[in-house]
């Protein structure tokens, strides 16, 4: 019987995450090309070299565990290969009929239904299944200092995209340290070497606002939130 806790994303929702993963992290690359705008039909050569992608193998590796499926090398092969014809918008179509999302009810709690804490469970858990580290994540710690983390930053941050909503403003660095860090979730997606820095999270500051952000569900490219 089907689980009627998920459903399926639509070709639609995963193109708007890849578009919200380029401009959160595209910023925080030098090599990558922050005014590249993703479309439907950009082909996979042209988004390797906007977002200083790993080679296609690497990258669909990624993708599989990003999403939660388990697609065969061969089978993303027949998708972005050649690179020069396949585009965004058949890797969209691809995942959509693979990856689920959950649906996240509100949880009883003192004898009342509490949504926040049900959303905040749930990032906790999904974090911890990516390998992030949670055994003192409150709603009160600070983003900031937990994305400081090399094993935080990259499941936070899919998880934050892969809920469709718009989460974080921008994310920006501060003063420049001499330091080697965020290596998970660039070298990743964005393989490039990024100095220590404290990262700011703009409105964000704590876990309590990010699940209240995530609960006003705002879906990314709705025109709410088309800020010029």
């Amino acid at each position: 019987m089907k689980n009627n806790q998920t459903s399926k994303y639509s070709p639609e929702e995963i193109f708007e995450i890849f578009k919200e993963q380029h401009r959160l992290a595209s910023p925080l690359d030098p090599i990558a090309d922050e005014t590249f705008e993703l479309t439907k039909g950009t082909v996979i050569i042209d988004l390797q070299d906007a977002q200083d992608l790993l080679p296609w193998h690497k990258w669909t590796e990624w993708l599989n565990k990003c999403y939660g499926i388990e697609a065969k090398s061969a089978e993303w092969k027949e998708i972005v290969k050649p690179i020069t014809e396949k585009t965004l918008w058949d890797v969209c179509l691809f995942i959509s009929k693979r990856a689920e999302k959950k649906r996240i009810k509100p949880m009883k709690l003192l004898g009342n239904e509490c949504l926040s804490s049900a959303v905040f469970l749930t990032l906790k858990k999904n974090l911890k299944t990516k390998g992030a580290r949670v055994d003192n994540l409150r709603p009160s710690t600070n983003i900031s200092e937990y994305l400081d983390n090399n094993d935080n930053f990259s499941p936070l941050l899919e998880e934050a995209t892969l809920t469709g909503v718009r989460t974080f403003d921008k994310l920006t660095y501060g003063k420049l340290e001499t330091e080697g860090r965020f290596k998970y979730w660039i070298d990743k997606i964005l393989p490039n070497v990024i100095y220590k820095r404290p990262l700011k999270t703009g409105s964000l500051v704590t876990f309590r606002d990010l699940v209240n952000r995530i609960i006003e569900n705002n879906k990314l490219g709705t025109t709410l939130y088309m800020k010029p």
